[in-house]
């Protein structure tokens, strides 16, 4: 195995030149307060990521409404001025520190709760619930279970345009404030990914009937966030297969499935994608849809031909999950991720709970001293550090 010298080639999405392929996965923090406007302890987190030589930061997700939009307590938005004057504070630091950051834009649909909505219903594409207890990462007294989720509304053509709006002038005020793209957030079983998958979206409109009516309200908003940024501002999205009210939720059955989304994004017009997996390189599809047991980030990049951003297991033994429930983490050889680079597997590697715990991951991989890395513990996730 080749050493982690790949994580260090530059590469390019769409506009943007990026010095590395080393990325900080979009990790859900909840330090935004009742108003989800980002701190001075915010601006200084996402600073010290980029003083390290990270090629590029993905924000955590940042809804695009404080009402039904918003999952959880203390997210932050990017829908009024005081938000986005905190925003600009957060890029110009990065930008001081040599970084590049992109943000992204959440819309949790289903998975929301009226506890976070101020008593507002959750809306979906149809009004069935998700599986499982509703938890709040920020808040340990939803760890216990005792929530479900709710039924939420199944949203009018009027809805559907709001929301739609919603995530276009989000992506406005992005470019005005100086983020070097966009990451629309179609992963995790949030609104987005709720219209690609026929079990959350059982619609009898245009929205669905097959794979590429369910990617309608996906392109609509990329084309109308695109109309508003122009040709040459980078946009993204992102795409998983789980949700995280259920890891064993499918998105697409088969491989080809995949590619009629993708490609529906790319002619609306992406310039990229991140995909979430729980390791970067685990099968994609069960092994009767592909016997090559590729992952979906390969999947992506194949059907695509565009860039591909890929987060999953690759820092530590042990998975997010399992870390979450107090196990050890391993630290793992960061040449594994680079690998993957040179399998083809992706073209970026984001990195998630490796950069909680180690602010300077890139900078003590780039230098041969990644065993001087610290584990991640659960711990972590009550500190910006």
């Amino acid at each position: 195995m080749a050493g982690p010298s790949a994580l260090f080639e530059p590469t390019r999405i769409g506009s943007l030149t990026l010095p590395n392929r080393v990325v900080m996965a979009p990790m859900t923090r909840s330090f935004c307060g009742s108003g989800g406007v980002p701190s001075p302890e915010v601006v200084r987190y996402y600073a010290a990521r980029a003083a390290a030589g990270t090629g590029l930061i993905f924000t955590e997700a940042t809804v695009v409404d404080m009402g039904p939009a918003r999952g959880y307590l203390g997210v932050p938005g990017l829908c009024d001025d005081a938000q986005e004057a905190a925003w600009k504070m957060v890029v110009e630091a990065v930008h001081a520190a040599g970084g590049r950051i992109m943000v992204q834009l959440w819309h949790c649909g289903r998975l929301s709760h009226p506890r976070a909505t101020a008593g507002a219903q959750p809306v979906a594409p149809s009004a069935v619930a998700a599986s499982g207890p509703y938890l709040d990462v920020a808040d340990p007294s939803t760890f216990d279970g005792h929530l479900s989720y709710v039924e939420p509304k199944a949203m009018t053509q009027a809805d559907i345009d709001a929301v739609v709006g919603a995530f276009a002038a989000a992506a406005g005020r992005a470019r005005r404030i100086g983020f070097d793209g966009v990451l629309f957030h179609g992963a995790s079983g949030y609104l987005i990914q709720q219209f690609f998958n026929a079990d959350s979206n059982r619609r009898d409109d245009a929205y669905n009937g097959d794979t590429a009516a369910r990617a309608r309200f996906a392109c609509e908003i990329v084309s109308a966030a695109r109309a508003g940024t122009g040709a040459d501002y980078p946009l993204l999205m992102g795409l998983s297969q789980f949700s995280v009210s259920d890891y064993g939720w499918v998105t697409w059955s088969a491989p080809a499935d995949l590619a009629v989304t993708v490609n529906c994004l790319k002619a609306a017009g992406v310039d990229g994608f991140h995909v979430a997996a729980h390791r970067i390189n685990n099968p994609g599809f069960a092994a009767e849809a592909d016997s090559a047991g590729h992952g979906l980030a390969w999947h992506v990049r194949q059907a695509s031909g565009l860039p591909v951003s890929a987060a999953g297991g690759v820092t530590y033994s042990a998975t997010i999950g399992e870390s979450l429930m107090g196990a050890d983490c391993h630290i793992a050889d960061p040449a594994e991720a680079a690998q993957m680079l040179i399998n083809g597997d992706a073209d970026l590697i984001a990195v998630g709970r490796a950069m909680l715990a180690n602010p300077d991951w890139t900078t003590k991989v780039r230098t041969g001293r990644w065993n001087e890395l610290l584990p991640f513990r659960r711990e972590t996730l009550a500190t910006l550090v």
